[in-house]
């Protein structure tokens, strides 16, 4: 059997991103180990647990051009809520980057956001039974 466990995200700084995904978006730390040149920061969803994110901080030329851009134009995650309206407004209050308000479409209602180094997302709440 195969489960999902963590995706890496590429990020410039771990301060911030810690920021960003602790604070504003409500991950929990499951493990921030410094293993001498690299940090090990695991992040978790709360109630989810294994399931998150793994931060790695580039470190190379070529990490840090990827980031922002590691699935192209495409969104690196797919985050649902149970309610999109008021997640729109607590995170756009707290200063995330939508590149637009909530659509909805069949079956959902959808809005698209950037972490704070250009990491896209899609916020998603199903709406089809």
């Amino acid at each position: 059997m195969i489960t999902f466990g963590r995706m890496v995200v590429l990020v410039y700084d771990y301060e911030e991103a810690s920021a960003f995904y602790v604070g504003t978006l409500g991950l929990t730390v499951a493990a921030d180990v410094d293993a001498g040149e690299r940090r090990y920061l695991h992040l978790t969803f709360p109630g989810q647990e294994p399931v998150g994110f793994w931060l790695l901080k580039a470190e190379t030329e070529a990490d840090a051009a990827s980031i922002g851009r590691q699935t192209g134009d495409q969104p690196c995650g797919v985050l649902y809520t149970d309610d999109i309206h008021a997640e729109h407004r607590r995170l756009a209050g707290a200063g995330v980057a939508f590149s637009g308000p909530p659509v909805e479409a069949e079956g959902s209602i959808h809005a698209r956001f950037s972490d704070p180094f250009g990491n896209a997302f899609v916020l998603v709440q199903i709406t089809a039974a």
